[in-house]
């Protein structure tokens, strides 16, 4: 608690007006755990907001100074992503979750405070330009948060209000093809196929439904409709909408 008997690091008033949004990465996660972090930290850290792939937790209220860029704080918004730096990339499905909830809040922010939707420099933020950039941006030394591999201009087109795909993220395939033999084939990567394919009982079994189901997705996808799994239909089976069992 503060000298003031309130909870977290902040200054209620703003020195300066908001110039741009400074997008950063928690370091961890869920939301929940990184917003009670700012809220009860020893530390003199803040964010406006803070995001995942489920919640959008605001902390403060524009018009407040959230400390996390020392010598910017006065003239950002700053929004906190619940993830890593290092990991963009990794998990797509829940990357595009998590980049269309910050995009839900900054498609507000924009509007009242007339920020661009693009990406500038350290240099164009000296020459007083709007937009949106990173801790890394500017302060190299310090941080390098959101990370080099951060999707900005996926996140740009949910600003700008496209509709993410929220395509599957295929786990890597097993290297053997799955195909209807004399006894069943079976196994734990039937299974996965199985469930990912739709329409199908996830029972781990290679019989004669999974092969409809198969050449189903292969005739979708303009594959030969072989009625087999190999890295093709495998990963082409997990980029298709989920349909249900």
């Amino acid at each position: 608690m503060r000298k003031n008997n309130k909870y977290g690091w902040y200054d209620s008033r703003r020195k300066n007006s908001i110039q741009g949004i400074v997008i950063q990465t928690a370091e961890g996660a869920p939301a929940q755990t990184v917003a009670s972090y700012y809220s009860h930290n020893n530390r003199p850290e803040s964010s406006h907001v803070v995001v995942d792939e489920s919640n959008i937790i605001e902390l403060l209220p524009d018009d407040y100074t959230a400390f996390h860029l020392k010598d910017y704080d006065s003239t950002t918004l700053s929004l906190t992503i619940a993830y890593w730096a290092h990991k963009w990339g990794e998990n797509l499905q829940l990357e595009d979750l998590l980049l269309n909830n910050a995009a839900k809040w900054c498609r507000k922010k924009i509007l009242e405070h007339d920020i661009p939707i693009k990406k500038i420099t350290r240099d164009n933020w000296k020459r007083s330009q709007k937009g949106f950039i990173g801790p890394s941006d500017l302060e190299p030394n310090k941080r390098t948060d959101p990370g080099i591999e951060f999707p900005w201009d996926k996140f740009f087109s949910y600003v700008d209000g496209e509709k993410p795909e929220f395509k599957r993220q295929a786990p890597p395939w097993s290297g053997r093809i799955l195909k209807f033999t004399v006894p069943l084939m079976k196994g734990a990567d039937i299974a996965q196929w199985q469930d990912a394919s739709g329409g199908l009982v996830a029972d781990g079994i290679y019989g004669k439904i999974s092969v409809g189901r198969c050449k189903e997705i292969q005739r979708e996808v303009g594959l030969v409709p072989d009625g087999m799994v190999g890295p093709q239909t495998w990963y082409a089976t997990f980029q298709l909408p989920k349909r249900g069992n």
